[in-house]
């Protein structure tokens, strides 16, 4: 695995969270924010070697080989794409766009210049999930039958906040349903479509509580339900014949408990959910050393059911084409 020089812009709690949680073998090397006295701060708080005055600096120093970005939603698409013409490999936060349409155009521009463009989800990214995977082959559990998953959080209402801000790409689906949908999405064996799906909305017109059904070619379902209205159980099952896994708050998950439909339940254990984002910036330099990005397919097939599910909702971000 190559050590990377790796430069962060967006510095709020995510970016705190990624540096904390940086791993071992690569190189934090710098940081930009929109206000250089927040990446000043940054820097010396977290003893980041490197300051740039904006991100378009950043992006020009020869020096960093990756960009990760966490910014907000709304700045995805351009933050990225000023990162892949400077020639950077991209690691972005999720969403990694607001549309199948933006990540399409990005996309073709990471294959044209022979970048890696990759979404940092931790769903893709935490070992338990190829331990389940492992454990699924080994005791030929059968066929995959159905994904059940919930998440949320009651977040206190406030208009100006991005959760509620349609400016801000505010809403559940984008900020907390994509985890379920990323789960389904690994665990299906073939592209989910949405069958049915209902939304109940804020006073801004972004969606507060929303179910998802999706099913796809080989008869697999799934039943998600996401909020920022109410706690929900966050967590997951993933069903197959002859039995269920249960992943409590599946999102860094690094345990799991196999029901089966007979016999004593199991636990499979992997990996450290202290450590879930260092697992995201490995996997996008094993994607460099490699030349292929093995979660990228995931990430457009989420990325066209949440597409599907705003069409039918209604709900568009202003700016977002």
């Amino acid at each position: 695995m190559p050590n990377l020089r790796w430069g962060i812009i967006g510095l709020g709690r995510i970016a705190r969270e990624f540096v904390a949680q940086f791993p071992a073998g690569q190189t934090l090397y710098g940081c930009a924010a929109s206000a250089p006295e927040r990446a000043v701060a940054f820097a010396k708080d977290l003893a980041v070697p490197h300051v740039y005055d904006s991100y378009r600096t950043l992006c020009a120093d020869p020096a960093i080989d990756v960009v990760y970005i966490a910014t907000t939603h709304d700045f995805h698409a351009a933050d990225i794409r000023l990162a892949l013409e400077a020639g950077k490999h991209v690691l972005c936060e999720k969403p990694i766009t607001l549309n199948g349409r933006q990540l399409a155009a990005l996309t073709a521009l990471a294959v044209k210049k022979g970048l890696v463009l990759m979404e940092a989800q931790t769903i893709y990214h935490m070992p338990l999930y190829r331990a389940i995977e492992d454990f699924v082959t080994a005791h030929a559990v059968g066929p995959l039958r159905l994904v059940q998953a919930s998440l949320g959080e009651q977040v206190p209402v406030n208009l100006e906040d991005r959760f509620y801000n349609p400016q801000r790409a505010g809403g559940g689906l984008l900020d907390m349903g994509i985890y379920p949908l990323s789960l389904t999405r690994r665990f299906m064996t073939a592209r989910p479509k949405l069958v049915a799906t209902a939304a109940t909305k804020a006073v801004t017109g972004v969606d507060l509580t929303s179910t998802l059904v999706l099913t796809n070619a080989q008869g697999e379902q799934a039943v998600l339900v996401t909020s920022l209205a109410a706690r929900l159980p966050n967590r997951a099952y993933l069903t197959f014949a002859d039995g269920s896994f249960e992943i409590i708050n599946f999102g860094r998950a690094a345990q799991a408990t196999w029901l089966p439909n007979e016999g004593e339940p199991v636990t499979v254990s992997a990996g450290a959910t202290s450590r879930a984002m260092g697992y995201e910036a490995q996997a996008l330099a094993q994607a460099v050393a490699s030349g292929t990005n093995p979660t990228a397919a995931w990430t457009a097939d989420t990325m066209a059911v949440m597409d599907a599910a705003r069409a039918q909702w209604g709900l568009r971000y202003p700016g977002e084409d």
